[in-house]
């Protein structure tokens, strides 16, 4: 008898449990510091490969897969695998040229990849047709925010030219911050000295927003050509980079749990080139996001199902009813992630729809919709006690993967971004299904809902 009240008092518990859980509904929490990084030449298929084929030798990038939302096959500008043109639509958010159809005011129009004078600017030396061209920069530091530029060109000073005390805009976001929208500027082909600098300066002032650029798979490519020894163990070297990176943030209490890595590339590369802009070698990209807050082990298509479409080999054009995920869509990206608008004029990630985590706790396998699939990882994953993650059945985020996280399956299943429609389990059926949780628990004796459900 005493066994069969203290049962119906579990049940009880049980019971209660379901009708006082509110529905939640997932919302991004901004985070402090983003830090966008851009790999000259880092060809998106190839990384994936390599990292498929031999994980050990990249262990960084494959924390990414593991850890973050990614794809390997995202695009450059559909008109143009050039450096600067392509990073400066990952800051403007802008294609490089006009697209059929749309307004001349539109693109960045900055074409030139050379050499620049001590005058130019985008504003001066990109599209006639706009006056100025806002960036990532503009919006950081407008709010009152820092910033930084650390690039491993010299001809990167455009973007130091472009938003000084004379040529940035003025500030007419709240508080004046000034016209000078870059607050630290390092432009040095040494990209070590480049990289230890940033790792010494975000470890100490904390940057909210910082814009790196590694020229080396791109250099490596020129000479021995993509896909050589050289160059993958180029990409090696980037690996070890990243590491750093990890490094800085989880050993900073200022910096875990509240930063973000962006991580893209200009474009890849075939030969010893990469200026065919119609050649898949050249436009498939990665896009890498890893963080505080970020869906683990997520395909960012299958995170993305409304808003952006796996090209597979194609090229989409930018007037194409299916968009790709672009290196152009992590500057607004970049800016969502710290809580902040889009770039004024921006037209690519402009509503800043692009997501790096699913709408619902319990869609374990981030595809923004909760199954019976997500059913199965939680029972894979069932009793495991601290150090779980969402990706193995977690959905309420205290590291245990145990009968709390079934009551949030069970309030979300039928849940969709794709369908809508699909019905949600009615209560009766949520308290068959936990009765049906616990006489299994009962049988397999199994302590993890016997633990949450003791009173």
């Amino acid at each position: 008898m005493i066994k069969f009240f203290s049962f119906m008092r579990s049940i009880i518990v049980v019971l209660q449990l379901c009708l006082c859980l509110l529905a939640v509904e997932t919302s991004f929490a901004a985070v402090s510091h983003v830090i966008h990084i851009s790999i000259d030449g880092l060809r998106g298929d190839l990384l994936e490969s390599y990292i498929n084929s031999s994980p050990q030798d990249f262990p960084n990038f494959k924390r990414f897969v593991d850890e973050g939302a990614t794809t390997f096959n995202g695009r450059t500008d559909y008109s143009n695998t050039e450096t600067l043109p392509n990073h400066t639509s990952m800051l403007t958010g802008r294609p490089v040229e006009q697209p059929d159809g749309v307004p001349n005011t539109t693109h960045h129009g900055y074409l030139d990849n050379g050499s620049l004078s001590p005058t130019s600017t985008l504003h001066n030396s990109g599209n006639p047709n706009l006056s100025y061209i806002s960036s990532t920069f503009d919006i950081v530091h407008d709010n009152g925010l820092s910033t930084a530029l650390y690039a491993s060109k010299d001809k990167f000073a455009i973007y130091a030219q472009s938003y000084t005390a004379s040529t940035g805009a003025p500030d007419t976001t709240g508080a004046d911050n000034g016209r000078d929208k870059i607050d630290i500027h390092l432009i040095t082909p040494n990209f070590i000295s480049m990289h230890n600098s940033f790792l010494s300066d975000m470890a100490t002032v904390g940057i909210n927003y910082s814009f790196l650029h590694y020229l080396l798979p791109d250099g490596v490519g020129h000479s021995a050509g993509w896909d050589s020894e050289s160059w993958n163990n180029s990409v090696k070297t980037m690996d070890t980079y990243m590491g750093d990176m990890f490094d800085l943030i989880e050993t900073n209490a200022s910096l875990i749990d509240d930063t973000i890595i962006v991580l893209t590339a200009d474009h890849g590369g075939t030969g010893t080139g990469h200026g065919t802009a119609t050649d898949p070698a050249n436009y498939t990209i990665p896009v890498l996001v890893w963080g505080a807050g970020v869906a683990p082990g997520a395909d960012l298509y299958s995170l993305n199902p409304l808003s952006r479409l796996d090209p597979g080999a194609n090229r989409p054009s930018y007037t194409a009813s299916a968009q790709p995920i672009r290196n152009g869509d992590t500057g607004n990206l970049a800016l969502h992630l710290l809580g902040l608008g889009p770039v004024a004029g921006s037209t690519i990630n402009a509503n800043q729809d692009l997501v790096v985590a699913s709408d619902f706790e319990a869609d374990f396998d981030a595809n923004q919709s909760v199954d019976s699939h997500d059913l199965t990882i939680w029972q894979a994953g069932y009793s495991i006690a601290g150090g779980a993650k969402v990706n193995i059945g977690d959905a309420n985020s205290d590291g245990n993967v145990d009968g709390s996280d079934f009551l949030v399956w069970q309030r979300q299943y039928g849940s969709s971004l794709v369908d809508t429609l699909t019905p949600v389990p009615e209560p009766s059926s949520m308290i068959l299904m936990l009765l049906g949780v616990i006489c299994f628990q009962q049988q397999t004796k199994r302590a993890g809902i016997q633990h949450w459900l003791r009173i």
